[in-house]
Formats: C-alpha cells, structure tokens, sequence
C-alpha cells in the first residue's frame, strides 16, 4: 500500500466527479477504506479504536426506555444503533443514520449506514449540497465478486426535517413509495465536510508497526534474514540438475515448520563436504524492538490513551486503582464524543412518530461497575450510603444523593430497592 498518497500536506483530495455526482474522498475516492485497511493490519490501531469507541458507548443511554427503544423493522434497538455509530466514530471521527419518515412528516424508523459507503454529492455554484449517495464498493474492493456499477449508487436527500423540505423531496421522488428518506451525515470536523480520523496523522506509524509484523513473519516462514551462505561443491560429472536437486532439498527445509528436522546427505570424501560461510552483520532485532515501542506509543498517544486499557502491563500490573484511575482519566478524553453523540440523538428523536423522550444522556464506563458495592466504596462508603437509605428524606432526593456522591446508575438504584 502506497502510504505516500494519504500522508500529504492537504490530509486528502477531494474534487468534484461530475459522472458520479459525488465529492470524491481521497485521490482514489478510498481514502476510508485505506484507512480501515491500515487499521485492521496494526494490532495497537484495531486495539486503540476498540477501546475508544467502547468509552464513547459507554454502559448506553441512561434512560432504559429509551435505550431498549425498538427503531426499525429489523427489530434493532437505540443500544445496537448506538454501539453500531460509535464504531464508525471512532474509526472515522464520523458517523451516518438513515431516516424513514411518514406522511404526518415524523420518524418511523432509523436505520445505520457503514460510513465508508457515503459520498457526498458535488458541489453546487454556491459550494453547497443536499444530497449523499451511497455505494456498497466505493473503493473498488470487491469488483471480482461483482463488477462495479454507476447504477448501484443511491442518491439520498441530507438530514432534514422541515415538513415542507420534506413534502418537496416526497413530490421529486414520485411519491411516499417511491420516497428513499434521508441521511443524518455526523462529521466531526465540521459541517457539510469529510471528516479526518482523531488519529490520522500517525496512520504511518500503523503501517510501520504492519511492516515490523510481515517482517517477522517472514523471518520464521521463509528465513528471511540471511545468516550465512551454502557453498555446495559440485563434481565436474555432477549436472546442472544435480545442482538445482540440492538447492531444491535445502530450501525445503527453510522456516518454522521445519525447524528441528534431520537432513541426511552423503559425500564421496571430505573435499566434497559443502561449506557453510557464515555472515556477520548489523542484529535487527533490537532495532525492530525500538521502533515496534516508538510507533506502538505513538499510536496510543494519538488517542490520549493509557496504555493499560489495551491490556498493556505499565510495571502495576494490572490493580483495581491503576485501571480504576485510567478509566475515569479516558471518560474525561471522550466526554465530548459522547456529548456530540448525545446531541445527534436529541436533534433527530424531536421528530420521533412516538412517545418523546427527553434524557438522551449516555452512561460513561465504569471499572467497578461489575464489582460488588462494597469493593467500590469500602466499609465507611457503605455505611455513609445506608444512612441516606435509612434516613427520611423523599426517594427522590435519596436517588439524586446517592448519584451525586456515588455515581450509581439506575440499575443499581433499582437493585437497592429505590
């Protein structure tokens, strides 16, 4: 993969294709594939962008109502949708949701679209647009499985909800049947723009930290780093098919899988006994450690991630307090992507076709919240919370005390019988 065509000044292309009716992404329009590509190939990467969209989920929206909220025909709920956009956010910095809307102009039904298969529409005379289309093979992945098609791209009306913006889309497209919705498109740069991944500039990085990998592979598959040199001296009878035999035999046992087995060979004296000239040269394998540590604690850097998240020994092991204080300090870094994420949810369910909700609040990860009350909060915590269960105030300040000093969820509330 040529990094060198996403590691520029101007982070990516991007121009108008009038014979796609598309803004591309990227000099190939696959400057997001490129990136899961990248991604998928470095273990420090997938590990960093599991854990980051983990903390952006959180423990899923606060009101359960809410959180079980069934949202299309597929039977999916508001917590899949929200584990499904937070994936794409963390991979993408962005996110896409389609939106069904019924002739009273209300949402009746939310459906995820893979970022990846967006493009925005091009650009009008006044640099604005209203649509996105979509294509399963944007960047030409798959075309031996079936050939690429301009007929395959769907163009769908941009996010929005104004009854008469959506009447006139309705008319344009023949009818309420023949009427495709429209796509909320979340960019976390800014607006009507393709967003650039929060760790974009070391994706290098995570293609060095693949090299290190396929370098070491080849060294145990194939014996990649030359150690020595065979000098096998042949006979002046012995032919060229003697010769190519040899090498044949030697290389065969070349590699991991063979390592520890015997090959017997005979000669007619000593002079005949082939020569082994070993090589002295630079060891690598530190210098491979190095760099693997480098780029490892870049890429970690670039998500303002401890390292103990991602399952990393930092020398404490891996103690309640190290890994309770890394989860709090990596719910403060993604506070604002839950945030963001939480405002999305707010601005489409006004236009719910349904009961209105109005706690949209996502509940961050906690380390101890599968570890009983006691553990967390010790004899004199415990005591402190059995004395506002016990006092006589009114159970609703009893559970607005005990969150506040606590930080317990509803489902604990409820499991503490208020």
């Amino acid at each position: 993969m040529k990094i060198g065509k996403i590691k520029k000044d101007k982070r990516y292309e991007s121009r108008n294709d009038k014979s796609l009716g598309i803004q591309t992404f990227g000099e190939n329009n696959d400057y997001p594939q490129q990136v899961m590509e990248i991604v998928g190939a470095s273990c420090t990467g997938s590990s960093c962008i599991d854990v980051f969209s983990k903390f952006i989920a959180g423990q899923g929206f606060n009101d359960s109502d809410f959180f079980n909220l069934t949202i299309n025909k597929e039977g999916q709920t508001n917590d899949v949708l929200l584990n499904l956009i937070t994936r794409d956010f963390a991979m993408f910095n962005g996110f896409a949701i389609h939106i069904n809307y019924n002739a009273n102009y209300k949402a009746t039904q939310l459906n995820f679209v893979p970022f990846e298969t967006i493009r925005l529409g091009s650009l009008d005379d006044n640099g604005t647009y209203n649509t996105v289309s979509i294509h399963w093979d944007w960047g030409r992945r798959m075309t031996q499985i079936r050939r690429w098609s301009k007929e395959d791209i769907i163009v769908i009306d941009l996010f929005d909800p104004n009854p008469q913006a959506i009447e006139e889309q309705v008319f344009k497209a023949g009818g309420w049947e023949a009427y495709k919705g429209q796509v909320y498109y979340y960019s976390g740069n800014r607006a009507n723009n393709y967003p650039l991944p929060k760790y974009d500039s070391v994706l290098t990085d995570m293609s060095t930290e693949e090299g290190i990998a396929n370098i070491s592979y080849r060294n145990t598959r194939n014996n990649f780093l030359i150690s020595g040199m065979l000098i096998d001296i042949l006979e002046k009878n012995e032919s060229e098919d003697q010769e190519n035999e040899n090498e044949k035999n030697l290389l065969e046992f070349q590699g991991d899988e063979e390592a520890v087995k015997i090959m017997y060979t005979s000669v007619e004296s000593r002079e005949a006994i082939p020569q082994f000239v070993k090589f002295s040269g630079q060891n690598y394998d530190k210098e491979y450690t190095v760099t693997r540590e480098k780029v490892k604690n870049d890429i970690g850097r670039s998500f303002n991630q401890p390292p103990i998240l991602r399952a990393e020994d930092v020398g404490s092991n891996f103690g309640a307090d190290a890994l309770r204080n890394s989860y709090d300090y990596y719910n403060s870094v993604t506070e604002v992507e839950r945030l963001q994420v939480e405002r999305v949810f707010t601005q489409i369910f006004q236009y719910w076709n349904g009961d209105l909700f109005d706690d949209f609040s996502i509940v961050p990860l906690s380390y101890g919240q599968k570890v009983a009350l006691f553990d967390r909060f010790g004899k004199d915590g415990i005591e402190k919370m059995n004395e506002i269960l016990n006092s006589s105030i009114e159970t609703e300040m009893k559970k607005r005390r005990l969150k506040t000093i606590f930080d317990l969820t509803d489902a604990e509330l409820e499991n503490l019988g208020i």
